[in-house]
C-alpha cells in the first residue's frame, strides 16, 4: 500500500490494522470503530467503498461496503462530516470484459457519476496494480487493466440527479 501511495502521489494514507481476506470472521463494530476513528481523524467531505455487490463479490469487499455505509449514516445523523458516499463500480461492459470471473455490475441508471480519466490517470491506475506482486497472477487473469478506460463509474447513496454528474464532488456544496 505505501508503494501505491507513492504511486498515485498521495500525500496521505491510513492502512487499517484488519485481517486482509478476514473481516467476516470480525465483529463488524469493530471494523465501523475503525472506520469512524479514520474520519474524525482526516474529517473527509467524501467517502468512497466498494457498491453493495463489491464488484467481485469478495466478503471483504461486501463487509467493507456494510460497514463504511452503517457509519455514514450514523455520521450524516449527526450532521457531521462526511458530506456523501460515493459506491465504487463497474458498468456492465466491463463485467463482461472479465471472462474468467464473475463481477457484478451496476445498471445504467444505478450510475449516477461518471468520472471522465485521462491517459495520466490510467498509467498511474496500471503501476497502482502492478504495486500488487502478491495478487499480480489474479490481476493478469481479471483482465482488469483490459476494463481501465475513460471513465470511472459511481452510485452515488443517498442523492438522485436528472443526469450523471461528472466529478464526486459536483453539487457537494448544497449537502454542507
Amino acid at each position: 500500500m505505501r508503494n501505491v501511495q507513492s504511486v498515485l502521489g498521495l500525500t496521505g494514507m491510513k492502512v487499517l490494522d484488519l485481517p486482509d481476506g478476514g473481516l467476516k470472521f470480525l465483529d463488524p463494530r469493530v471494523v465501523e470503530n475503525e472506520i469512524k476513528k479514520t474520519i474524525k481523524q482526516i474529517k473527509p467531505h467524501i467517502l468512497v467503498t466498494y457498491a453493495v455487490h463489491g464488484i467481485s463479490g469478495f466478503h471483504d469487499h461486501l463487509v467493507t461496503h456494510a460497514c463504511v455505509k452503517r457509519v455514514f449514516c450514523e455520521l450524516i445523523d449527526k450532521k457531521s462530516r462526511p458530506v456523501r458516499l460515493a459506491l465504487f463500480t463497474v458498468n456492465e461492459v466491463q463485467a463482461k470484459q472479465a471472462k474468467k470471473f464473475n463481477l457484478i455490475f451496476s445498471t445504467k441508471e444505478e450510475i449516477n457519476c461518471i468520472v471522465k480519466t485521462t491517459e495520466e490517470d490510467i498509467n498511474k491506475a496500471f503501476a497502482a496494480l502492478d504495486c500488487y506482486k502478491t495478487y499480480s497472477e489474479v490481476i493478469a487473469e481479471s483482465k482488469i487493466k483490459d476494463m481501465i478506460k475513460n471513465e470511472v463509474y459511481f452510485e452515488i447513496f443517498g442523492e438522485r440527479f436528472k443526469r450523471p454528474i461528472k466529478d464526486l464532488c459536483e453539487k457537494l456544496s448544497r449537502r454542507q
